[in-house]
């Protein structure tokens, strides 16, 4: 009777990312199926907790793809197919890359409530503008999602600004938490990279319309548009994100924008003129 834990188990594992596989609550439940597994072939009856794991599990995926169903058709295309066409690496790819060179990291506390409280905390601060529910689900996330929990350990550092947290493989994440007050966000990364692709692509298609305006006038007339709050420096990071992603925008005779070293420049500046303020 325990082959409903085995079905469980290998849908876990082909179902999930390597985000997910890494985070907490995956190896919990896996080693938690292999023992109740072993147990029911004792105890047959225990094996309806399986059932209902699968059941709770289809349900979440369905849900999931009935979501990303719906902004398909919202916005008539599909970042996860773009990138697999595009041969895009993925933010789960580019957070093994930076891994690699990071130093050790804070470990976060155990228990929700603190880590809820580091999210409030820091949204307070940079006034994020995360909901209640939206804290909830971020704390949740870093049960489920290794991204999401460095994420959270990162909110749990000092910054002399906001440019300084505006930087490594997620910045486009936490430019896209700051700038829009009105924010989706999902314990899976991959949906939530896809839902910033949406959010960037649809304001840099409306700054299109402006080619001859400086990059200032573009930024104004798209914070109105869309009751942002981008300036140049992370407009440029949700133009780099796109750029790098292969979905291109004409910004017209903007240089700036275009090379790395410079916005990498502009960022070290707004941190200087920061602390000497």
């Amino acid at each position: 009777m325990g082959i409903f834990f085995i079905i469980f188990i290998i849908l876990m594992f082909t179902q999930n990312k390597g985000d997910n596989r890494n985070s907490e609550i995956f190896k919990f439940l896996i080693i938690g199926s292999i023992i109740m597994s072993v147990v029911s072939t004792i105890k047959p009856f225990l094996s309806f907790i399986a059932v209902i794991a699968l059941i709770i599990f289809m349900v979440s995926k369905l849900n999931k793809k009935k979501r990303s169903d719906q902004r398909k058709e919202q916005y008539g295309w599909d970042p996860q197919r773009w990138d697999n066409e595009q041969g895009n690496t993925g933010t789960y790819e580019n957070y093994r890359e930076a891994k690699k060179n990071a130093g050790k990291s804070k470990v976060l506390p155990q228990a929700a409530v603190k880590r809820k409280k580091i999210v409030e905390a820091f949204n307070e601060k940079y006034d994020l503008d995360l909901t209640a529910a939206q804290i909830q689900g971020i704390t949740n996330a870093t049960y489920m999602s290794e991204i999401w929990r460095k994420e959270v350990e990162a909110m749990n550092r000092k910054y002399e600004n906001v440019y300084e947290w505006f930087q490594g493989y997620t910045k486009w994440l936490r430019v896209y938490m700051y700038v829009f007050h009105v924010q989706e966000i999902t314990s899976d990364i991959r949906q939530q990279e896809s839902i910033s692709m949406y959010a960037f692509d649809e304001v840099m298609r409306y700054a299109d319309l402006f080619p001859d305006l400086p990059l200032a006038e573009k930024i104004q007339k798209v914070n109105e548009k869309f009751y942002s709050s981008f300036d140049d420096v992370s407009f440029m990071i949700a133009y780099r994100f796109l750029e790098s992603k292969g979905r291109h925008h004409n910004l017209g005779n903007v240089d700036l924008v275009r090379e790395d070293e410079k916005l990498d420049e502009l960022l070290e500046k707004y941190r200087t003129d920061s602390v000497v303020q």
